[in-house]
C-alpha cells in the first residue's frame, strides 16, 4: 500500500475550493461503524500500537494514498462509501502545521512562518482553515457603516493575500478536535500531533496545531436578545447592520417621518465606536440609546480615550443609560390606526415593528425603564469556541479556564500539549500583574509573531521564547474624521479629532497583512482623502459668498399661476404636535405609532387583555394577587392626546397603567375611544360612556375578572389631558338620575393635567399672545365641529349656571386635580377647575396636587423620576383612601 501523498494544487479561482463530496475513503473495517463501537472509539492504544479513532495512526496516514491529487484528497480505489475523506499534505516528510482561524492571530502566524528562514528541508507545510473566505480587519468594521472604507479594503480574500506564498487555505468550519500530543509515545512511533474534523466531513492530520479560532458573540443572555438583537463582530454582522440601517433610512425618508431609534447594549470600545458612528450617520433623523452596566463608558480604557469618547457621545444625539442592564427584549408592531388594539407581531404579520427593551437598575437609586427601538445592537459578552470542539469521549483533553479559554504556557503552548499553540481570544494568558490580556487585535498581532517564531524553534529543536505583551497604546474611532489614540510610551498623550483619525488610519494601513495589500489600501485611502479635501475646499469657497435671496416661502404657495396644488400634499389643518390633515382628507400623525400587545407585564406581574366593552373596546388590567385578595376597586381610565392620538396600547400608556394598577391594587379599564378627525367628538364621549356602563354592569354580567374581583362600590374615573376631560364629562353624565345601576358608587375622579379652555382668559392666561386663544378655538372646533366653540360646557364646564349646576351634581365623593408647574398652556385651567368646582356647590371633597419643575404629561416618559413617583403615590393614595 503506497503512502505517497497527492500534491496539493492551488485553486485557480479567487475563492477557495471546497472539498469534493466524492472524496471518500474505504473503511478498513467494512460496514462496521467505528464511531458507534465503544472499543474502537475509545481505545487510543491497542497493545503497543498507537491508535487514532480506533485505527492505527500509521494506517490512517497511509490511507491518504492517491496519485490523482484531486483537490488535495485521496481518491479511494473502491466505490464503497467511507465517512472520512482525509486531507493529503503535499509532502509526507516536511512538518505539517494546521492553523485554525484566519483572524489576526491565525493569518499573521501563517505569514510569519512564511517569512522565516528555514534550515534544510524543515520548512513546514502550512494549512489555514477558516469558515469565511475573507480575512476581516475587525477594528475598521465601523467605517463600513460610515462609508469611509470599502469591503475589499478591510476584508480581502484569503486566496488573494496568500497567492504569493506556500500557505494553503481551506474554507470550512471546525467540528471536532482530537489532539494526541499529550499521549505517551513509544520510541520510533508516530509523531503526529492529532487530527481535526471539519464540518464538511474531512479529517486533517497534523504535526503542529495553532488554535486561533477567536470568540463568538454571546447574545442569548436575556429573553429575546438572541431573537431580536444583532451582534457586531464579523463582516456578515456589519453588512447586516448596514442593510438594516439603510432600510430604516429609506422607510423613514421625509421631514415628517418618525425618528429612527437604535439601541446599543454595552459601552466598551465596540459599543462606543458603534454609537458615535451611527449617531453621526443618522444626524437629525434618529436617536441612539446607549446602555451600559457600569456608570461610565469604556471603563478599562485610558483616561484620555475615555474622556474623548464621553465628549463625543454627549455632543451627539445619543441618550446614555448608565448603570442599567437589559432584562428582556420583545417585539411589538405598530398600526396605522392609532386607536387600534395591539397584537403580537408574529400573529399580525406586520412589517411595522418596534422592539421594547426592559432595563433593570444595576445601581442604587435608579428605577427600571422601558426603551423603544427600531434596531438593537449587542456588543457585550463572548464565548470561546473551543469548549464545543472537544471530543465527547474526552471533553477536557484541552485544558480550559472558567471562561472557556485555553490554558497556555508562557510560550503560548497549550498546557500538556507541546505541539499545540493557542493565541488570540482562544488563549487565556495573563500579564505580569496577573490580569488577563485584553481580547484585541494588538494582542493577537504580537502573539502571532511569537507563535510563528516558537513554531520555528520547536521544529528546529531550539529554545522557545516566553511571550511578553508590550502595550503600545489604544485607539478608537469616534466618527468620520474623528478618533482617539492614547500612546502608552508617552504618558498623558492623547491624540483626538482629525489628527487622531489620520494617525489611526496610518497605523492600520501599516498593519494590513501583506505589502501588496498595504499599497492598494494606502493609495485608495489617499485618493479618498484628496477628494474629500477638494470638496471641503469647494464648500469653503462657496460659503465665502453671500447666499442668494430666497424666492420661496417655507411652505409651498397656496396657488401658482395656472398651477394646481396636489390635494394630497397641501395641508388643510395643522394641529401640532399631534397631526396635520391634507385637503385630500389624508391625516398624518408624526411620532411613534408603536403599540404593545396585552399580556403579563414582567416588571409588575399585572395581566391585561383587550376586549369589546359594549359598542367600544378597552384593555382590562388585573393586578397580581387578585385571586387571593378581597374585592378590588375599578379604575376606568382615559388616555390623553388631544382627542386625536394615543391608545391604551401605546407603550408609555400601557406601562403607566401596569404601574398604577399594581400599586393601587385595582382593576383597570383603559378605553380605546375613537379619535378625531376620522371620528369627531362626541364619538370619544360615547365610547367612554359605553365603557363606563360595561364596567358598571360587570361586563354586561359576563366578564369573569369583574364578576370575581370587582367592588362596584369603589369605582373611579381618571385620565390625563384630553383623557381627564373625558373623565370629567363621564362623571357629569353619571350624575344624571338612573345613569348607573343601583349599587354602583363613583368614589372618585382623578383629573391629571386636565384639558379645559374658554373664551375668557383666567389667571396667567391674560399674558398669552393673542393668537393662542384663536389656536385653542380652532383646534377645539377641529375635533368637535358641532360644538359651541370655547363656550361649550364639554370644554368649559363652568361657562354658565346650567353647566355649573350639572358639574355640582357629579356623584363622586372626592375629586383630585393634578397640575404641573411648567405646563404653561393648561396649568391655569387646572387651577381654575379646582377653584370653580369648590365654589360650584359640589358636596364632595376637592383636592389639589402640583408637581414642581415638570411639564404637561411628564409622568409617561419619566414615571420613575422623583416627580413621577410622587404623582403616582398621590394617585394611589387617593384610590386606596
Amino acid at each position: 500500500m503506497s503512502c505517497r501523498a497527492a500534491p496539493w494544487s492551488r485553486p485557480s479561482v479567487p475563492h477557495a475550493r471546497s472539498f469534493p463530496a466524492s472524496a471518500r475513503l474505504r473503511n478498513p473495517f467494512g460496514g462496521m461503524n467505528v464511531w458507534r463501537n465503544p472499543i474502537l472509539r475509545n481505545s487510543w492504544r491497542i497493545g503497543d500500537v498507537p491508535m487514532m479513532f480506533g485505527l492505527p495512526s500509521g494506517l490512517l496516514r497511509c490511507m491518504a494514498s492517491s496519485s490523482s491529487g484531486d483537490g488535495g484528497f485521496s481518491r479511494p480505489q473502491s466505490t464503497d462509501e467511507a465517512p472520512m475523506p482525509l486531507y493529503s499534505w503535499p509532502d509526507k516528510k516536511r512538518p505539517r502545521v494546521c492553523i485554525l482561524g484566519g483572524g489576526f492571530g491565525g493569518l499573521y502566524t501563517a505569514l510569519r512562518l512564511e517569512s522565516l528562514e528555514w534550515p534544510g528541508n524543515n520548512k513546514p507545510q502550512v494549512l489555514l482553515v477558516d469558515q469565511s473566505e475573507r480575512f476581516v480587519f475587525k477594528p475598521m468594521l465601523y467605517e463600513l457603516l460610515s462609508g469611509e472604507v470599502d469591503v475589499w479594503e478591510i476584508a480581502p480574500y484569503f486566496t488573494e493575500l496568500l497567492k504569493n506564498t506556500s500557505v494553503q487555505f481551506v474554507k470550512d468550519s471546525v467540528k471536532l478536535l482530537r489532539p494526541s500530543d499529550h499521549l505517551r509515545r513509544e520510541p520510533g512511533g508516530s509523531c503526529t500531533g492529532g487530527v481535526v474534523h471539519l464540518e464538511s466531513g474531512t479529517v486533517i492530520e497534523y504535526d503542529w496545531l495553532v488554535l486561533a479560532l477567536g470568540a463568538e458573540a454571546k447574545i442569548d443572555t436575556v429573553p429575546g436578545s438572541a431573537e431580536y438583537a444583532l451582534p457586531f463582530t464579523t463582516l456578515e454582522h456589519a453588512l447586516k447592520v448596514e442593510s438594516e440601517l439603510t432600510m430604516l433610512e429609506r422607510s423613514r425618508f421625509g421631514k415628517n417621518s418618525p425618528a429612527i431609534q437604535v439601541a446599543i447594549v454595552g459601552l466598551g470600545y465596540s459599543g462606543v465606536e458603534l454609537a458615535a458612528t451611527i449617531s453621526e450617520r443618522l444626524k437629525n433623523t434618529g436617536t441612539v440609546k446607549a446602555i451600559n452596566f457600569q456608570t461610565t463608558v469604556c471603563p478599562s480604557a485610558p483616561p484620555g480615550n475615555r474622556d474623548a469618547a464621553l465628549k463625543v457621545l454627549e455632543s451627539q444625539n445619543i441618550q446614555l443609560f448608565l448603570g442599567y442592564s437589559v432584562s428582556s427584549i420583545r417585539e411589538v408592531y405598530t398600526s396605522d390606526d392609532p386607536g387600534s388594539m395591539a397584537t403580537d407581531a408574529k400573529e399580525a404579520g406586520s412589517d411595522d415593528k418596534k422592539l421594547l427593551l426592559e432595563l433593570q437598575s444595576a445601581q442604587r437609586g435608579l428605577q427600571s425603564q422601558v426603551l423603544e427601538a427600531d434596531l438593537v445592537l449587542w456588543t457585550v459578552g463572548s464565548t470561546s469556541q473551543i469548549l464545543r470542539l472537544q471530543p465527547p469521549d474526552a471533553p477536557y483533553v484541552i485544558p480550559l479556564n472558567g471562561r472557556g479559554q485555553v490554558e497556555t504556557e508562557e510560550t503560548l503552548q497549550v498546557k500538556g500539549h507541546p505541539r499545540t499553540f493557542a493565541i488570540g481570544d482562544s488563549a487565556a494568558l495573563r500579564d505580569p500583574a496577573g490580569k488577563f490580556l485584553p481580547a484585541n487585535a494588538q494582542v493577537a498581532f504580537q502573539q502571532a509573531d511569537f507563535a510563528g517564531w516558537n513554531l520555528w524553534a520547536a521544529i528546529n529543536d531550539r529554545p522557545l521564547l516566553p511571550f511578553r505583551f508590550q502595550n503600545l497604546g489604544e485607539m478608537m474611532t469616534l466618527g468620520t474624521n474623528d478618533a482617539a489614540i492614547t500612546a502608552s510610551f508617552i504618558e498623558g498623550l492623547t491624540l483626538d479629532g482629525p489628527i487622531g483619525h489620520a494617525a489611526r488610519k496610518v497605523v492600520y494601513c501599516l498593519r494590513m497583512p501583506t505589502d501588496e495589500h498595504r499599497v492598494k489600501v494606502g493609495i485608495s485611502w489617499f485618493a479618498k482623502s484628496a477628494v474629500d479635501s477638494l470638496a471641503s475646499l469647494q464648500n469653503a469657497v462657496a460659503s465665502s459668498f453671500p447666499p442668494p435671496t430666497p424666492t420661496t416661502n417655507r411652505c409651498p404657495p397656496r396657488s401658482a399661476a395656472g398651477a394646481a396644488m396636489d390635494p394630497d400634499s397641501e395641508i388643510s389643518f395643522d394641529f401640532p404636535p399631534y397631526l396635520c390633515q391634507y385637503k385630500s382628507g389624508r391625516v398624518f400623525r408624526p411620532g411613534s405609532n408603536a403599540v404593545v400587545p396585552a399580556g403579563t407585564d414582567p416588571l409588575t406581574g399585572v395581566v391585561s387583555k383587550d376586549i369589546h366593552v359594549g359598542a367600544a373596546r378597552a384593555r382590562v388590567y388585573l393586578p397580581p394577587g387578585a385571586a387571593t385578595a378581597a374585592k378590588l376597586p375599578v379604575v376606568v381610565y382615559f388616555h390623553g392626546g388631544g382627542f386625536v392620538v394615543g391608545s391604551p396600547a401605546r407603550p408609555s400608556t400601557h406601562a403607566y397603567l401596569n404601574d398604577l394598577v399594581a400599586r393601587a391594587g385595582a382593576i383597570g379599564v383603559s378605553v380605546y375611544y375613537r379619535l378625531a378627525p376620522e371620528h369627531m367628538l362626541p364619538a370619544a364621549y360615547e365610547d367612554g360612556w359605553a365603557a363606563v356602563r360595561w364596567a358598571a354592569t360587570l361586563g354586561d354580567g359576563a366578564e369573569p375578572w369583574l364578576l370575581d374581583h370587582a367592588d362596584l362600590s369603589r369605582v373611579f374615573f381618571g385620565g390625563c389631558s384630553a383623557g381627564a376631560n373625558i373623565a370629567h364629562n363621564m362623571a357629569v353624565r353619571a350624575g344624571a338620575e338612573g345613569a348607573l345601576p343601583d349599587g354602583v358608587t363613583v368614589r372618585g375622579l382623578l383629573a391629571v393635567h386636565p384639558y379645559f379652555t374658554g373664551k375668557e382668559a383666567v389667571g396667567a392666561e391674560v399674558d398669552f399672545a393673542p393668537d393662542v386663544r384663536g389656536f385653542m378655538d380652532r383646534t377645539w372646533r377641529f375635533v368637535f365641529p358641532g360644538s359651541l366653540g370655547l363656550d361649550d360646557p364639554a370644554v368649559n364646564p363652568f361657562v354658565n349656571d346650567q353647566a355649573r349646576a350639572a358639574v355640582a351634581k357629579i356623584p363622586c365623593q372626592r375629586v383630585l386635580v393634578c397640575v404641573a408647574e411648567t405646563d404653561v398652556m393648561l396649568i391655569e385651567r387646572g387651577l381654575w377647575y379646582y377653584r370653580e368646582l369648590k365654589a360650584s356647590g359640589y358636596a364632595g371633597e376637592v383636592e389639589l396636587f402640583e408637581s414642581k419643575g415638570v411639564g404637561h404629561a411628564f409622568h409617561f416618559d419619566k414615571l420613575q423620576s422623583p416627580e413621577g413617583v410622587q404623582l403616582q403615590e398621590r394617585l394611589v393614595e387617593f384610590i386606596k383612601k
